[in-house]
């Protein structure tokens, strides 16, 4: 299957992510479980603006295989870990927003009476040790922060991935001021 509307879906999403504040330039990313074993994810370098559907890049949720010739957002290897941890998540968004990067720097839990998200040990971005250490937050927790790097959450849908990430940058910014 090509996931023509998947791939579209991807790009839209990276492109509310710059609109939202929520990334700068090509930094974040965005994936989409497309079924039980694969699921697409932003590719790597490229503006969402420019972004075409066919470099949105399919892979294999068991392995982190992918497509031939394209080349993956750097950090496959967390989704992927969301993804293996999680069945119920078919959407994970990863941001770099400016109030959760301040817990991130501080090494710091997000929490209120309603969110609860921890923060993940701090490891190399794109690297192994990040997706399991995110892989195991993830597993009790819909979202994390990153130490030193970001944050990342996943849900059902984009949209509720988006309303989550929202919601967080909105809650560290609140608890900030």
């Amino acid at each position: 299957m090509n996931y023509a509307d998947e791939r579209v879906d991807v790009i839209r999403y990276g492109q509310l992510l710059v609109e939202h504040r929520l990334i700068q330039a090509t930094w974040g990313n965005v994936s989409l479980r497309v079924d039980e074993g694969h699921f697409l994810i932003s590719p790597s370098g490229v503006d969402y603006f420019r972004a075409k559907p066919e470099e949105v890049v399919l892979v294999s949720v068991a392995d982190g295989s992918y497509e031939k010739g394209l080349h993956p957002s750097s950090e496959r290897r967390m989704h992927q870990a969301i993804y293996q941890n999680r069945p119920d998540i078919w959407a994970v968004i990863h941001t770099h927003s400016a109030s959760c990067a301040v817990f991130a720097a501080c090494h710091a839990d997000l929490r209120s009476d309603e969110l609860f998200y921890p923060c993940a040990p701090y490891a190399v971005s794109g690297s192994a040790t990040l997706a399991r250490n995110v892989g195991n937050v993830m597993r009790a927790h819909d979202g994390c922060i990153m130490a030193n790097h970001g944050f990342v959450t996943g849900a059902e849908t984009l949209a509720q991935a988006l309303a989550q990430a929202l919601a967080a940058e909105y809650l560290a910014e609140e608890l900030l001021t």
